[in-house]
């Protein structure tokens, strides 16, 4: 762990922010493996190492400003991309 440590705070904070980051991939995949096995075994191999990875981009994508406004509308931009992606996800499956 004390290869983190640096003299540059930026540099630290994107450091311990990326680590946070990977670990809650990892749980989030973890917990995905452990909980829903068969729809893990129904998919590619790489899709628990995609989750992990669409983690840690959402989480440091969060990280980059400090600007509450940003911050409020990257939220609610993610949150109507959800429902967007959703809604198109169900009318294809609807037609299959």
């Amino acid at each position: 762990m004390g290869e983190i440590i640096e003299s540059d705070d930026a540099a630290f904070l994107s450091r311990v922010i990326r680590m946070i980051a990977v670990d809650v991939g990892k749980e989030v995949a973890a917990h995905i493996e452990t909980m829903y096995p068969h729809a893990v075994d129904a998919t590619s191999p790489n899709m628990l190492r995609s989750v992990e990875g669409c983690c840690v981009n959402q989480i440091e994508a969060m990280f980059k400003t400090t600007d509450l406004d940003e911050i409020l509308a990257r939220l609610e931009q993610r949150k109507r991309h959800r429902r967007e992606r959703r809604s198109a996800y169900r009318k294809i499956r609807e037609r299959l």
